[in-house]
């Protein structure tokens, strides 16, 4: 009788889970567009103008995060002399990873690079947070000729 108890618990909060994810979704549709890159599929939202003086502004957040956690901050205010590209990161937001294995830092470098490359744009200013710290130190030595310069708020930077 337990067992049959808990897997009914189980499940009624499988379903309200699930209802709720519906509803964040209607809440805070998708903005921006899909990129399809080796092992995922990244949500990519481009703000200010293309034609503006200087290298596009790539934002990337940190931890248990999405987007719009550098958006708000500071996305917004660059937008009005960058042009700005806020990427969720794998896994994160409205972007999917294929493996759970695709989230450290090399990994995660070579799809945004992927990502910029299928934009056509580079070298980059590339504005990291948090965890994204040890993926711009990552990208910053394996992609240098994507990047015109590092920024990194509240770092981190190793394993």
């Amino acid at each position: 009788m337990i067992s049959i108890l808990a897997v009914t618990v189980l499940a009624v909060l499988a379903v309200v889970t699930r209802a709720m994810v519906v509803v964040i979704e209607l809440i805070h549709p998708r903005q921006g567009r899909l990129v399809e890159v080796a092992g995922a599929i990244l949500n990519v939202v481009e703000l200010g103008r293309i034609d503006s003086d200087g290298p596009p502004v790539v934002l990337i957040h940190g931890a248990s995060s999405n987007l719009e956690a550098m958006r708000q901050p500071v996305g917004d205010l660059l937008a009005r002399n960058h042009r700005v590209i806020l990427i969720d990161r794998p896994g994160h937001g409205w972007s999917a990873r294929e493996r759970e294995d695709d989230s450290t830092p090399d990994v995660q470098g070579k799809m945004i690079a992927e990502v910029l490359a299928k934009l056509g744009v580079g070298p980059v200013v590339l504005v990291v947070h948090s965890w994204a710290g040890a993926l711009g130190a990552r990208m910053a030595l394996d992609f240098p000729d994507r990047l015109a310069g590092l920024v990194m708020l509240a770092p981190v930077t190793h394993p």
